[in-house]
């Protein structure tokens, strides 16, 4: 693909493209000199260059030596515009008349006749003065007659036109009449190369738009236009300026002023915004003080328009003493600029990025630019020989290549020293990565990221998107040419290697005098396999390197030494047994080995002052970490997945800065100890999940700072140490599947801040450690996410009510007979899971009405991917409580908590579900389960509709679902009447939308296994919201689908009611006509493949907003190791 930039293609006109006019001037003025050329024309030319409007006058325009014949015929013929003006000696000049025929036979429609002091009909009929003239012409061309015929018949006909007949009346006001109307002639296209610009127009109309210049507020407007060099700011600006100029009572457009700048300081710049505007021309004479002075008194009273190209420094536009604040209304200035700090400083009321070309635009310009042709119409497979031809010559063109790379540099040589090492390390090896990940490498280099990286984001050398750092390739070969010097093919004179080819050739390399190399960063992709094996003792060579990233292995030997400069090392895969014995790594800050073959790091005591993070993880040879003694400024360490790790050293505990300590997965890990002397008040996550030989933990008195503790899965530990209960600080505490864990008496009284508790399979806790009454304080007032499931609980407290922020509680699997009735204070709870529970006999009232708006959907607002979490109500397998679930006609249960969650969305994300056994008056003599008749359209099991879109009522909301079904104990039979056959699922049962590429799937959250379940009638409701309900446009195949697994699961009939803003009202006001609904019938064996998605697939903007507010929560906490809770 081309470099993406604007070009002037004039050049590259073809014989297939000549019906395109190319203009080189806007107007040509035709004029008797002796007449009009110090007084009518001279106001007339001077106007017209005023408005932007490139005009030709032949006494300003004609060169000499050229022949005046040839030179006027192509001003003529190039010219948009022709303005004859007639005079009464206009007709004795045969040269007048020469141009005056030349016009006519053009045939240009644009021509505008100025009689000055002459009438037209003396013109058009050759009356008057002019009868006198002809007849002299007559005679002195008597032996060319059909000369003077020729003049005549143009004189008759442009003189026939509408023109302006200015004798008597005010000169000034004509003028300006005549150039409004050549501005209106030529549409405000003054240049003729505009169309040969690929994308131009878009980009200036956009920023039209931002210059508001139809806006009712006349009032001053600053518009800065940013962009790396070369990308087209300057052409884009001067479209711009020829378009719109024409509105303004002065302009002016001054290119390149950082070079005028330079050469002759701002009174330089200011002479040529006076020359451009007032037309001041003796300013040599005054001062630079009068010069100022004259710019603020003589610019301010009229409307302007400044373009200021190319700016580099504030004080270029502060020195101008052009106050935009004093401007007259209406005015406006442009600056192009490669720093937006600069507009920022300036004041600009927008800015403006240029853009790089689209795709489309790119391969327009590379036909119209590389092949000379307009045809963009050739397949792909005819064009790769002529791109690929092309752009080999572009490559290898020097002079093109050096004369893009002078423009860049410009922008790099303006950088400080240490913006200019950032620029170098994201040139060679950061482009693409993520912004915190080069922030904290360049960190720990010393380069103060966090100030460079906006700077150079600013002078448009990167930019980033997605928290991800880019920068344009030309830019990146800027860098590494820059890098590479004089020496492009010898890399050992490099600053920096990043290929490995290079990095082979360094260490192979004999050389005597140190390698220069401060930063090596290898492409993880590329593979050295095809190389020799490099010898560890060689890195001794490297005793400037600074920064080192690799996850090569293929090294024979051991290393001897490690460069003492090093800052940030990161080896993944690191095949040694340990670093070497004599390495003085006093400046490192980070030491990252994943994966590596390390036994032991080092023996004794190492002196690393600086080193703030340690990462072995996933070694699976380390048996104990190093002795911390030395190391005391660690903020973070990881040794998750070291299964082999037998001991922490205990002098971790003296580790004061130490924020994020993981051991997660280090299953032949038995304690963790912090020492005698523990000052661990700075840690904040604690990672101990997995390990399944874990049997105590440490003292937690002194991490009075701790807010993340995971210890899931460590099935060994009996017991926790009671300074647990001392965490006030603690938002997140998992301690899911530790099944031999005894509870502890009190432990969550001084929590006051946990969000978070997955208690999930802890058999032993019997009981809920909170208060027994509801008038008793409860500490767990912020929690948000309890899980509680398969505990064996046989009673919850009623003090469980007071847990007033609790939006998520998974209680399945325990012993309770009932719950409390507090249960119905729960105002926020927007996911309540009770099935499996064999004894539960009665269900105390829900709660009906949901909290305040403010404190509803904290859940979701927290925790990024949360919105695939269902919402719901789930009371299933719960044999005892079927019969006692509802005890009248009303709907009951169902529809109170649909209603509840209905009315305040925001306790859900995209939609939600119920699942209740069936009540007894919805099942049939043969006890078969019925669709409740609430739910207005029923059908038949296996039945498949379509819903169009033609007659939807304007005020719904959203479908609600419904399907009944039974779990049937016996033993599957082959060809069974209750089998529904479909393609595999990824759960034994879903609502599935099926379209002709895709299926979109609301599949059931439950666990529908026999053995965990006895049989009986259900009833699944599922709502949808309106912005999810995909099928209503699209077509889609609605029905409800068991896998091909069912679990013992026989479908009965299922149903749908449309909802509206109105609510949930019993009687239905939304009854669609039958004939917007088509019974498709029953489903086919017959599966094709399609494309699977979950009904949320599609993201609103509310809730990608929403995500990534999270996200960036988490990201923050991330670093710290620290991670949200989750539903299970």
């Amino acid at each position: 693909m081309p470099k993406r930039r604007f070009w002037d293609l004039s050049s590259c006109s073809s014989s297939s493209n000549s019906s395109i006019q190319s203009y080189r001037y806007d107007v040509f003025i035709s004029f008797r000199g002796s007449d009009t050329r110090n007084t009518f024309v001279d106001h007339l030319y001077a106007h017209l260059i005023r408005k932007g409007i490139f005009t030709f006058k032949d006494d300003a325009q004609l060169n000499k030596g050229h022949s005046i014949s040839t030179q006027l015929l192509h001003a003529i013929r190039q010219s948009r515009v022709s303005i004859i003006i007639f005079s009464k000696d206009y007709a004795s000049s045969t040269w007048c008349l020469d141009e005056m025929a030349t016009i006519a036979d053009c045939q240009l429609n644009l021509n505008h006749t100025v009689f000055y002091d002459v009438a037209p009909s003396d013109v058009r009929k050759q009356k008057g003065v002019y009868q006198n003239v002809f007849a002299v012409h007559s005679k002195i061309s008597k032996h060319e007659p059909h000369k003077v015929d020729c003049w005549k018949r143009a004189m008759t006909c442009l003189a026939g036109s509408s023109g302006w007949d200015v004798r008597n009346k005010p000169e000034f006001e004509e003028i300006e009449k005549i150039v409004q109307e050549v501005i209106n002639s030529l549409g405000h296209k003054f240049s003729g190369f505009v169309d040969d610009l690929i994308g131009i127009q878009p980009r200036v109309e956009a920023l039209e738009r931002l210059l508001k210049l139809r806006s009712a507020d006349d009032g001053f407007r600053v518009l800065g236009i940013r962009g790396m060099g070369g990308i087209g700011k300057t052409t884009l600006v001067t479209v711009l300026y020829d378009k719109i100029s024409y509105q303004f009572h002065a302009c002016c457009f001054i290119e390149n002023v950082s070079k005028i700048y330079r050469d002759g300081g701002c009174v330089a710049v200011q002479k040529q915004i006076l020359h451009q505007t007032i037309r001041e021309k003796n300013l040599e004479a005054y001062s630079p003080s009068e010069i100022s002075r004259i710019v603020r008194n003589r610019l301010h009273n009229i409307k302007l328009l400044v373009v200021l190209d190319d700016i580099d420094q504030i004080e270029q536009l502060q020195e101008l003493h052009i106050n935009p604040k004093l401007l007259c209304g209406g005015s406006r200035i442009i600056i192009t600029t490669r720093d937006e700090h600069i507009l920022k400083q300036y004041g600009a009321d927008v800015v403006y990025e240029a853009q790089l070309m689209s795709d489309s635009e790119a391969l327009d310009l590379l036909h119209r630019k590389a092949f000379k042709s307009d045809n963009s119409s050739s397949t792909f497979s005819e064009l790769i020989p002529q791109w690929r031809a092309t752009l080999d010559g572009l490559r290898n063109n020097p002079s093109l290549d050096k004369r893009i790379m002078t423009v860049l540099r410009i922008s790099f040589e303006g950088l400080e020293p240490r913006e200019r090492e950032i620029f170098l390390h994201i040139a060679c090896f950061f482009k693409g990565e993520k912004a915190d990940y080069v922030r904290g490498i360049l960190d720990a280099c010393g380069l103060h990221p966090d100030i460079g990286i906006p700077l150079i984001a600013e002078k448009s050398l990167i930019t980033i998107r997605n928290n991800e750092i880019h920068m344009h390739g030309m830019l990146q070969e800027l860098g590494r040419q820059i890098v590479q010097g004089q020496h492009p093919n010898e890399p050992e004179f490099w600053s920096r290697l990043w290929l490995y080819r290079d990095f082979h050739r360094v260490m192979m390399t004999e050389m005597k005098a140190p390698i220069e190399v401060k930063a090596i960063v290898l492409d993880q992709k590329e593979d050295g396999s095809e190389f020799n094996k490099l010898r560890a003792e060689d890195l001794s060579k490297l005793g400037h390197l600074k920064l080192l990233i690799l996850c090569h292995k293929n090294f024979s030997g051991e290393p001897i030494f490690l460069s003492n400069s090093l800052c940030y090392l990161s080896w993944n895969g690191f095949p040694f047994d340990s670093l070497p014995s004599n390495i003085q790594l006093h400046d490192l800050v980070e030491l990252n080995m994943p994966d590596s073959n390390i036994k032991q790091l080092w023996e004794g005591i190492q002196r690393l002052p600086c080193l703030k993070r340690m990462d072995l993880s996933n070694s699976k040879n380390l048996r104990t970490t190093p002795s911390f003694e030395g190391i005391q400024n660690l903020e973070r360490i990881d040794f998750t997945g070291c299964i082999n790790l037998l001991q922490v050293h205990p002098s971790v505990g003296l580790l004061t800065e130490l924020v994020f300590l993981s051991l997660q997965n280090c299953t032949n890990l038995t304690c963790l100890d912090f020492g005698s002397v523990s000052r661990v008040w700075s840690l904040r996550v604690l990672r101990l999940s997995g390990c399944i030989g874990l049997r105590n933990t440490p003292d937690f008195t002194v991490a009075a700072n701790l807010e993340y503790l995971d210890m899931e899965r460590c099935i060994n530990l009996s017991k926790i140490d009671k300074s647990i209960g001392t965490l006030t600080k603690l938002r997140f505490l998992s301690l899911r599947h530790c099944t031999k864990l005894f509870p502890i008496s009190n432990i969550f009284d001084n929590m006051t801040s946990l969000t978070t508790l997955d208690l999930c399979e802890c058999w032993n806790f019997t009981t809920l450690p909170l208060p027994t009454t509801v008038n008793s304080p409860s500490p767990l007032e912020s929690l948000i996410f309890l899980d509680l499931s398969f505990c064996n609980i046989s009673v919850l407290p009623d003090s469980i009510g007071k847990l007033k922020s609790l939006e998520r509680l998974n209680l399945q699997g325990n012993h309770f007979t009932t719950l409390p009735s507090t249960f119905k204070r729960l105002a926020n709870l927007a996911y309540l899971n009770l099935s499996h529970c064999h004894r539960l006999k009665r269900l105390p009232k829900l709660p009906t009405k949901s909290g305040q708006s403010d404190s509803v959907g904290r859940y979701f607002k927290t925790t990024s991917g949360s919105r695939d979490h269902r919402s719901g109500l789930y009371i299933y397998d719960c044999p005892k409580l079927t019969k006692r679930l509802f005890s009248c006609e009303d709907p009951g249960v169902p529809f109170k908590w649909l209603k509840r969650l209905f009315k305040e969305p925001r306790h859900f994300r995209c939609g939600f579900d119920i699942v209740l056994p069936l009540h007894r008056k919805h099942i049939d003599l043969h006890g078969n389960p019925l669709i409740p008749q609430w739910f207005d359209y029923k059908f038949e099991k296996g039945s498949i509709i379509t819903i169009k879109n033609s007659n939807m009522h304007v005020d719904w909301v959203g479908f609600a679902f419904c399907v009944a079904f039974q779990i049937d104990n016996r033993p599957a039979v082959s060809g069974s009447p209750y089998r529904f056959h479909s393609s595999p699922l990824p759960y034994p049962f879903c609502l599935s939308f099926e379209s002709e590429h895709t299926e979109e799937c609301f599949d059931m959250p439950l666990s529908l296994e026999r053995n965990k379940v006895a049989g009986s009638n259900y009833i699944w409701v599922i709502y949808i919201s309106r912005e999810h309900c995909h099928f209503v446009k699209t077509g889609a195949q609605i029905t409800f689908k068991a896998g091909e697994d069912g679990h013992g699961l026989i479908m009965k009939k299922w149903g749908f009611r449309v909802l509206t803003k109105k609510g949930l009202k019993r009687t239905s006001e939304t009854q669609l006509p039958m004939p917007f609904i088509e019974n498709v019938g029953q489903r086919s064996r017959r599966v094709e493949p399609k494309i699977k998605l979950p009904y949320n697939w599609s993201v609103s903007d509310e809730d990608e907003v929403e995500n990534e507010e999270a996200k960036g929560k988490e990201i923050n906490l991330f670093n710290l190791g620290l991670l949200t809770g989750r539903l299970h």
